[in-house]
This record gives structure tokens, sequence and C-alpha cells, in this order.
């Protein structure tokens, strides 16, 4: 006698898998992280999403755009006040300044549909600490300390800027170096 191959649906009721839906309820959609093996090794395969999309089911291009703001730049200097309220917000969104590297970017990044924002996150760069709390140096490199980059959940954002005078302003003073820059090549 044969054993016949545990549906994958069966192999996820004996891990126990259960939903209540109200009386004529149905599950419309899941995503699915399979992981999958024996004799000791496993495999993590890739998020499926069911019911699959057919292809052509999504607009090209597709109308949903990645936001990224862009908080500090990669080696910007930023002004004691900027400081302040950078490390507030780290810390309101429960993220220790401290190990935040030290002149690399921090982000605000989401999807946007339309003009829904969706989920926002903070990446940034993390300093490695070890079993001790020290930063660990970085052995491959050996320039520096270990750093990964992390993502968090925003949940207080930030506010803008005081001394932003909003884009016209912006454009204006853009306008007005390109100006002095083609007027000092005249002479």
């Amino acid at each position: 006698m044969t054993d016949t191959p545990a549906t994958i649906g069966q192999q996820l009721d004996a891990l126990g898998l259960a939903v209540d839906l109200a009386p004529g309820e149905r599950v419309l959609e899941a995503t699915v992280t399979l992981v999958t093996g024996g004799d000791g090794a496993a495999e993590q395969h890739r998020p499926m999403r069911l019911p699959r999309q057919e292809p052509g089911s999504t607009p090209v291009p597709n109308p949903v755009e990645r936001r990224i703001v862009t908080v500090v730049a990669e080696g910007q200097q930023i002004s004691e006040e900027q400081r302040r309220r950078v490390v507030a917000w780290l810390t309101a969104n429960g993220i220790d300044p401290h190990l935040v590297a030290t002149g690399a970017a921090i982000t605000i990044e989401c999807r946007m549909h339309g003009d829904q924002v969706g989920r926002q996150i903070i990446g940034y760069t993390e300093y490695y600490k070890n079993a001790n709390g020290q930063r660990e140096i970085n052995w491959k490199t050996r320039d520096g300390a270990l750093t990964f980059e992390r993502w968090v959940v925003q949940e207080v954002p930030l506010e803008p800027d005081p001394t932003w005078q909003g884009w016209p302003a912006w454009h204006a003073e853009v306008s007005a170096r390109k100006a002095a820059r083609e007027g000092g090549a005249d002479k």
C-alpha cells in the first residue's frame, strides 16, 4: 500500500493553521512563505501571493510609486538644531541614536497609492554591537566599525524643518545661483 503525499493544505492544517471564518466567508487572498526541508536541512522559499495574478493583470507602468525621502544624506553636515530634531525623532521611533552610523544616510520609504501614503519605514545604517555591548570592528575592511542596514516602521513622523521656506523659495534660490554663475561666465 502506498501513502498518498499530504497536500499543502493538509500540511498547514497539521502545523496548526486555523482561522475562524464567519458563515458564508471564505479566504480570498493569502501570502505564504514556505520553509521546506528534511534530514536537518531547511530552505525558505520566496513569499507567494495566492491566488496568483495572471500576466497582464497589473498595469504597466505600475501606478504604485515608491517614495524615498532623504532625512539626512550620506556625508551631509547638519546644524546642532537639526541634529537635536533628528535625535528626538529617532528616539521617538524606538531607535537608539548612538547606534546610528555617523555620516550615513537616513531615509523614510513608502509606497504611494495615488495620493495615499502606505506604511512608512525608516532606513538607516546601524553599528553592530558584540555580546559585551561594544562596537565590533569590520574585520573584512579593517577601516571602522561593522555596520548593517536596518529598517524600522515609523510611528512618529518627523516634523518639517522650521527653516524650510517651500519649493518656490528653493527654486528661486537655485535660479539666482544659476544666473550668478552664467553672469560671471560672460565677464
